[in-house]
This record gives C-alpha cells, structure tokens and sequence, in this order.
C-alpha cells in the first residue's frame, strides 16, 4: 500500500501530537464544534485527497473529477472542492453533470483564500472522502490544502517544461511539511496524458524524477491521453461512465478504476518513493 493512504496511516495526521502548525489534533476537529466520539470515527475513516501542481493543463481537473464520480459509483459520499480561484473548471464540469441528470450526483463547493485548510477539515466532517482541485500555480489554496490532506497526487507528463516545475513543487511540500510536525507527506507523481506510445519511458523518467526530488513517490498507475476524456467531459460525465465505449474508451475507463484502486486502497500497489525501483 502507499505509504500514506491505507486507513492506519490516514490517522496518522489526526493522531499527530504537533499537526498543524503545532496544533495538536483536538484542536484542529474541536475547533469545529467539538468530537463526539461518533464523529470523531467518522473523521478518522475519511481521506482529503489533493491533485494540484504549479504549472496548468497537467490533467488536475480531470483527475480529480474521474475519481471523484468513480469513488461515488462505489457508494462513497464524495465532495468535490473548486479551489482554483481563477478558472473554476471543476465547478463547470459538475454544473455541465447536474444539467444533463447524470448519476450519481456529485456535491461540488468553492474554498478559497488563506482559510482554505480549516474550510476542508471543517466540510470534510459530513462526507466520506474529500477530493480538492488546487490551481495550476503556486497558489493559496494550494499550500494550505496540503498541510491538512491525506494524500498529494500530482499530474505529471515527464516533459522537460513540466520537470522545471519540480523544484517549486518541492518547496511547496517541503514546507508543508514543515508545519505538519509527525505527520510528514509524501506526494505521488501520477503519469498523466502520456502518449500511447510513450509509456515504458514515461515511467523510467517519472521514477527518476522521484529519485532526485527527495519527498515524492510515482503512482503504479498511468493515463494515456485518449478522446475518451474528451468526450466524457462535454457530457458530465467519468470515462467509466461512457456508454458503447470503443476500445480506446475502455482503456481510459480502466486506467481511472485502476487508479481508484491504488489510492483508495482496493488492492495493494509497490511503495517507489525516492530511490526504491518498486517494479
């Protein structure tokens, strides 16, 4: 399993003795309204999951999107949170869904600004998992949903102009981490739109990007660039949910299941952070 999201290690944030800017973790749930002890398994069982980068066009909307609509297919109660001040992507996606009566619904919500954090262990009480859609920039929200998730997966088409975005993403963790006392994250590099014909390289260059940037890891899982998610999106809908899909579709609707797996732990995938090979 990946280092941070199977369930023991989903607590190990809420658990901190320091957490959030040494902050221990009743502060951070009781400063809400106080834990139950109902609540407070509630809260241990839920994950806040970030897709963000720095740079834009990586595949963080529809990352984020996919997964969300296939964690809901699978009876979660999922939020989507818009936390792109600028483009707001994701809330058109849903709008486009809500318009068209596509099920399962999908709650979507816009966090914005510097209480970004507290706004997402606040929501995050009333749903079972908590996807987040950061901006492709160095952004408020960005560094604020990372000091408080459980997990970081970051798009990533190993492009040089796309790996000159790597020393800014590490400082981003880095300082994260910083303030996140026991709890340190790791954040997964997940190959996205990679050329069909691409992948063999894609994920050599992702597994050395890992081993220079101490801190992150690379997911097992890659997404090719396919019309499915295209097509997928101008109806509202996940590439799981297409119907009469060709085989390109199906390889898109694979991949998206198969990324589900991995992060929400469905089956057990090889930890490669830093220098482990994991293959």
């Amino acid at each position: 399993m990946l280092a941070n999201l199977d369930w023991a290690d989903r607590t190990a944030f809420s658990d901190s003795a320091s957490g959030l800017a040494g902050a221990d973790y009743n502060y951070n749930y009781s400063c809400y309204g106080g834990a139950h002890s109902s609540e407070r398994s509630k809260w241990r069982q839920m994950m806040i999951l970030v897709c963000g980068g720095v740079k834009g066009g990586t595949g963080k909307t529809t990352t984020a999107v996919n997964l969300g609509i296939e964690r809901a297919r699978r009876g979660a109660k999922v939020l989507l949170v818009d936390a792109d001040p600028d483009q707001e992507s994701l809330t058109d996606y849903i709008a486009n869904r809500e318009e068209r009566k596509a099920e399962p619904s999908v709650s979507v919500i816009q966090v914005k600004g510097v209480t970004t954090s507290k706004s997402l262990v606040a929501l995050s009480k009333d749903y079972d998992d908590v996807l987040v859609d950061c901006g492709g920039f160095d952004s408020v929200e960005l560094r604020q949903a990372v000091l408080i998730c459980q997990a970081w997966v970051v798009p990533l088409n190993p492009t040089q102009m796309q790996v000159w975005t790597m020393p800014k993403l590490k400082e981003v963790l880095d300082g994260a981490n910083a303030m996140r006392g026991e709890a340190q994250l790791t954040a997964y590099l997940l190959g996205m739109r990679l050329s069909t014909n691409s992948l063999n390289r894609a994920r050599s260059d992702l597994d050395a990007v890992a081993q220079e940037f101490e801190g992150f890891g690379v997911l097992a899982t890659v997404i090719h660039q396919r019309a499915a998610f295209e097509r997928a999106e101008a109806l509202g809908l996940a590439v799981t949910e297409l119907e009469k899909p060709s085989e390109s579709d199906r390889k898109a609707r694979d991949a998206i299941a198969m990324l589900h797996d991995e992060l929400f732990g469905r089956q057990p995938i090889a930890q490669r952070t830093g220098g482990s090979d994991g293959r």
